[in-house]
């Protein structure tokens, strides 16, 4: 014998609608909602500082304090052989998260791409970072990039060089999970 229930809506005694914790219901690590950027354009600066990458940015409104953020992405990229290095960083807001410790004068960031006086380098940066906001309000992740000493140019979404020789252009993502906590 199967049994079958109908309503029209739930209430809890004061009239609010009941979470599922209040049906007794355990939601924590289910997947609330999912928001994600692709950026498929190009981006190029020679900043020795941290610029915004433009396009690469997320916006996410959790549902509770107690829920976590899982940001993650791919940023695909390169520099020309002059930059030697192009360094990247993950931020909320404007906190940088998830970055190496202090020690002396290294720059502390998510990752980055390197090359050689004599190859060009076309790398793909992955990244996978648990946040806990603790907030209800919108918030915004994003990726910035720096060149070394402003020594050189870095480029997204391309190769250095950018020639029709059988060079690629790519696609890069930011993609955040509202995890139930």
């Amino acid at each position: 014998m199967t049994s079958l229930i109908k309503v029209d809506a739930i209430q809890k005694l004061n009239g609010s609608v009941p979470k599922a914790s209040d049906l007794g219901l355990n939601v924590t690590g289910t997947v609330l909602q999912v928001v994600q950027t692709v950026k498929t354009d190009t981006f190029t600066t020679t900043s020795s500082s941290f610029v915004d990458i433009t396009g690469m940015s997320v916006t996410i409104t959790p549902s509770s304090t107690s829920s976590k953020i899982l940001v993650t992405g791919m940023l695909n990229g390169s520099q020309d052989v002059g930059a030697n290095r192009t360094y990247v960083k993950l931020l909320r807001g404007s906190t940088a998260i998830c970055i190496g410790d202090s020690a002396g004068n290294r720059i502390r960031g998510l990752g980055g791409f390197s090359s050689n006086d004599a190859t060009l380098a076309s790398s793909p940066l992955s990244f996978s970072f648990l946040d806990s906001p603790a907030t209800t309000s919108a918030t915004t992740y994003k990726l910035q990039i720096a060149s070394t000493a402003g020594s050189g140019t870095c480029f997204v979404n391309r190769t250095d060089t950018d020639l029709d020789d059988g060079q690629i252009r790519m696609a890069s993502t930011i993609t955040v999970m509202e995890i139930a906590g």
